[in-house]
Formats: structure tokens, C-alpha cells, sequence
């Protein structure tokens, strides 16, 4: 492993769309550099080989090369568990890409495998490191907006995903809503409960079966209060994210990812985390979500399930 000021080694698994996104974050901080990639289409695989990045069909492969100290998962969310499973076993540091697996199982045994081997794990959430949201988070934690009487979070994506990926995504309260409920636990240090999730009926110009237009969910809050969460495919502002919290003495309405300009925070954010989990990884205070609050976020989704099936068959 390397040490010192040398940058932390990375490999990176999957180098579809989130994949690029963390290596161009990866390619922002002189903490990490990404030695290897393992991605199984050749055709990507192809257009990879003339760097000098050292390229892998499979995750077996690279570990028996080696030459980098940590991994970071942007494999698509079904193939999370087994990933991060062989990566525990041969004691490899991971960030994995939220949410760790399509069901609170799956994150629960990757956790167990982590805490057996003694190896680090961290998990995607990257709000935890939107500078706004973590000043709202120290306002609610001072006791400056009292007690917390509602929480709305709102998610609405400018265009959705291709239809290819929707199929298999578990629909936006899994895709989408999974940040969220990390989002609210985090900022309220509360437990959050699934109460009722709407679905929209409205017909999309390409509807894809299992994966509706836009999802309203409620919740109750471990400390009385009420988490309301809005979920959208299609928004003319572009990727939208904002939140407001209304508590017994106060007030705050954060919207800190808004249209072309919310590319820049996600950027920044995704640059502090990698940041943080290598600083990590040689001994600092751990930062950024765990296992644990993962599985807390899949909880959450999976208490609302038969509700949204329901919703959809209705």
C-alpha cells in the first residue's frame, strides 16, 4: 500500500456512466489516482486501453495483478453484494456506489463481511459532503430550528435514465428515493418510517412498466415528526435536488443542487468523498456513510413496497 503524500491507489470497478463521473472526480484530487479499472464490456474496455491505466475483464483478475490499494464499486446496484464481498475477503478498502445491493439483505451481509474481515467499507451518500446540507445539518443539531415538525425533500431528475436501465432500477423510490431517507436520517439524526407512497398514472412519452413518472412518499419521523419525499423522471429545471425543514422555532429551505449549476456540487462532493474514505483508509476518523446507514435507507424503501405495488396495481 502506498503511504505517505503518495495518492491512494484506486481501482475502479464499472466504467459505465457513474464510473466516468468518479474517475473525473477521482482525476480533481491529488489524494487518489486510479491505477486499474475492471469493466467486462470490451467494447468500453477497448476504448480504455490506450491510457495507462491497466484494464480488466473481470474483478478476479485484477485483485491477482494487483498494484492498487483500494476499490471503488460503480457496477450496476444487482452486483454490489458479490463485489464488495470478494473485495472484503482479500482485504480491500471499499467505497461502493449507493445503495449496496437491490435489497437491505444484500447490504446487510456486505456489512457482515466487513466487520468479519476487519476491512473498510463505505457507502456513496454523497449529500454528506454538500457543504449546505452539512450546515443545515449543525443548525437542526444546536437546537436552532427547535423541534422538527416536517422534513420535504424533493428529487426531480431533468430527464430520466435510458428505459434499458429503468427496467431493472426497482422504480425511483429504490433509484432515487434511497438518498433521501439517508439524507433525512442524517440531517435529523432520526429514524424515518414509511407510512404511504403514491405513484403518478400519467403517461410519459416512453412509460416503462415498474418504473412510473413520479412517486410521493410519506413518513414518520422517530421524533414525532412527518418526512414527506417527491420524486420525479422529468423536470424542466433539470437535475433538481432541494429540501426544507420546519421545526418549533425556526425554519430553512436549502436548494443545493439546482439545474446546470448543481453539477458543480455534485463534482466537488464527490471529489470531498473520495477524499475522505482515503484519508480513511490510512487511519483518519471515518467519514461518510456506513453499511449500517445503508441498510437503514433499504429499510425504509422496503417498508413501502407492497404499498407501491399496490399503488400500481390499483
Amino acid at each position: 500500500m502506498t503511504t505517505g503524500d503518495a495518492p491512494l491507489r484506486m481501482l475502479v470497478i464499472g466504467a459505465g456512466r457513474m464510473g466516468r463521473v468518479h474517475i473525473d472526480a477521482i482525476g480533481a484530487t491529488d489524494a487518489v489516482d486510479v491505477t486499474a479499472i475492471v469493466e467486462p464490456y470490451e467494447p468500453v474496455r477497448q476504448q480504455l486501453a490506450d491510457g495507462d491505466v491497466a484494464v480488466y475483464a473481470d474483478l478476479a483478475t485484477a485483485i491477482e495483478a494487483g498494484g492498487f490499494d483500494a476499490a471503488l464499486i460503480a457496477a450496476p446496484s444487482g452486483l454490489h453484494r458479490g463485489l464488495v464481498e470478494s473485495l472484503m475477503d482479500h482485504g480491500i478498502p471499499t467505497l461502493c456506489e449507493k445503495p449496496c445491493g437491490l435489497h437491505s439483505a444484500d447490504t446487510r451481509a456486505a456489512a457482515e463481511r466487513a466487520d468479519n474481515t476487519g476491512t473498510r467499507l463505505q457507502i456513496g451518500y454523497w449529500r454528506r459532503f454538500v457543504g449546505e446540507l452539512q450546515a443545515l445539518r449543525e443548525a437542526i443539531e444546536s437546537g436552532a430550528l427547535g423541534e422538527i415538525a416536517l422534513i420535504q425533500a424533493w428529487q426531480w431528475d431533468g430527464e430520466p435514465p435510458a428505459a434499458s436501465f429503468r427496467v431493472t432500477s426497482g422504480g425511483p423510490l429504490l433509484d432515487m428515493g434511497v438518498h433521501e431517507f439517508d439524507m433525512i436520517r442524517w440531517l435529523t439524526g432520526q429514524d424515518i418510517e414509511l407510512v404511504d407512497v403514491v405513484d403518478s398514472t400519467v403517461n410519459s412519452v416512453e412509460p416503462v412498466v415498474g418504473d412510473p413518472e413520479s412517486v410521493l412518499a410519506t413518513a414518520r419521523l422517530s421524533g414525532g415528526g412527518v418526512a414527506v419525499i417527491s420524486l420525479g423522471r422529468r423536470f424542466d429545471r433539470g437535475d433538481c435536488c432541494w429540501v426544507e425543514v420546519i421545526g418549533t422555532l425556526g425554519s430553512r429551505r436549502c436548494e443545493f443542487m439546482m439545474g446546470d449549476a448543481g453539477n458543480d456540487v455534485f463534482q466537488t462532493a464527490l471529489v470531498q468523498q473520495v477524499e475522505a474514505f482515503a484519508s480513511s483508509v490510512r487511519g483518519a476518523a471515518p467519514l461518510g456513510a456506513t453499511a449500517a446507514d445503508a441498510v437503514a435507507a433499504l429499510e425504509a424503501v422496503e417498508t413501502g413496497t407492497p404499498m407501491f405495488t399496490s399503488n400500481r396495481s390499483s
